[in-house]
């Protein structure tokens, strides 16, 4: 097989128009037939044999018959092994296009009997809520909606699992147990074994429907207040000392603690919530006296240094330029230290006060040596 035919194959979904559906449809149901005849007369098939075979007695191009033999595989009625390993037509495609020599088995799909059949129907329409009893004969078409059912569940638990990862974030006893059944009953990739997987895992398959709506609510209803209660514990904690004077605000905090650390927090965010605005306006009250407290302290170390350096540039009798410059800058951290809302800020503008005074009194030294600068 080219590696550019095999690089051409299209997967994913089609949009046909009804002419080249039925012609495809008819080229698919001949293929899916030789394929049969051949497992009946040489008890396998080979993908790169077979399709020189259907070249050799049909018309059209190997890439159409390798096309459609993907499309055959990825509508379930088929399926492709490699050294006795099931695998999807998307990964079987990429391993070929690192080595198109590889063999690749076809197989055809059993059916599924009947009773197992109707039950595993009943069984889904139970639990999604769509009518499919008298929509769905077909035993390929079901298998088709069980797999994007799976692949739906997958996409919700993939996504919540970054989010479980952190600490004080529910779930990721659910999607680490969810995504394994996933992978288990994913791995039967043909109609038979699928539709044979729901029906032999139903009640762990309703834990996992459970799991994935109990999820999908709080992750898409609550996350963001659910952000804020997790911020929320490292900021009060840092206040600890001053909220334990208080016993129904550290009754709340501890709480509040509670609820986050348990594994299943679902129905007690409103909860959450109520002892958070209890807690944050006594917080609130002591992180502003904090802020006053340390603001009068940086103002006041801000002050000796300006009049440090104002010694300092008296000493060598700098002139008025260099003056203004030093203690100008000084002076407008000193302005941005009174209106700063948060210690952090405040703590920010020491830092640079601290490193403008040393960079300048450096200064002050160094041009002391050139007289033009102090006249």
């Amino acid at each position: 097989m080219r590696k550019q035919d095999i690089k051409d194959i299209e997967l994913g979904p089609r949009q046909l128009t009804f002419g080249f559906e039925n012609n495809h449809s008819k080229q698919q149901d001949r293929l899916l037939y030789s394929i049969k005849r051949q497992i009946e007369t040489h008890g396998q098939v080979v993908l790169d044999e077979f399709v020189k075979y259907v070249k050799d007695r049909f018309e059209g191009s190997e890439f159409a018959i390798l096309q459609n033999i993907f499309w055959l595989a990825q509508e379930l009625k088929i399926h492709f092994r490699i050294n006795k390993q099931s695998l999807d037509p998307y990964h079987v495609k990429k391993i070929l296009l690192e080595n198109p020599d590889q063999q690749v088995e076809i197989f055809t799909n059993k059916s599924v009997d009947d009773f197992v059949f109707q039950c595993t129907k009943h069984f889904y329409q139970k639990f999604s809520g769509k009518n499919i009893i008298d929509t769905y004969d077909d035993q390929y078409e079901f298998s088709r909606i069980l797999a994007e059912e799976i692949r739906h569940w997958e996409s919700c638990l993939n996504t919540y699992k970054s989010f479980a990862k952190k600490p004080f974030f529910p779930g990721k006893e659910q999607i680490d147990r969810g995504l394994s059944l996933i992978q288990t009953i994913f791995a039967k990739l043909d109609p038979f074994s699928l539709i044979n997987a729901f029906y032999v895992s139903r009640d762990p398959i309703l834990e996992l429907v459970d799991d994935v709506k109990t999820l999908s609510e709080f992750y898409t209803r609550h996350l963001d207040r659910w952000v804020i209660l997790t911020k929320s514990i490292e900021a009060f904690t840092k206040n600890l000392p001053e909220l334990k004077n208080k016993s129904d605000i550290i009754t709340a905090f501890n709480k509040l603690k509670q609820i986050l650390s348990t594994s299943q927090p679902y129905d007690r965010v409103e909860d959450a919530w109520e002892l958070y605005k209890k807690i944050k306006i006594h917080n609130d009250v002591i992180v502003k006296n904090k802020t006053e407290q340390y603001r009068i302290e940086v103002l006041t170390m801000l002050e000796h240094m300006i009049e440090k350096m104002k010694n300092h540039l008296e000493v060598y009798k700098a002139g008025p330029d260099l003056r203004n410059k030093f203690l100008y800058s000084l002076r407008m951290i000193s302005k941005n230290i009174r209106i700063a809302k948060d210690i952090e800020t405040i703590n920010q503008l020491k830092s640079d006060a601290k490193e403008k005074f040393d960079i300048y009194w450096e200064e002050v030294e160094h041009n002391f040596r050139t007289p033009d600068l102090y006249t």
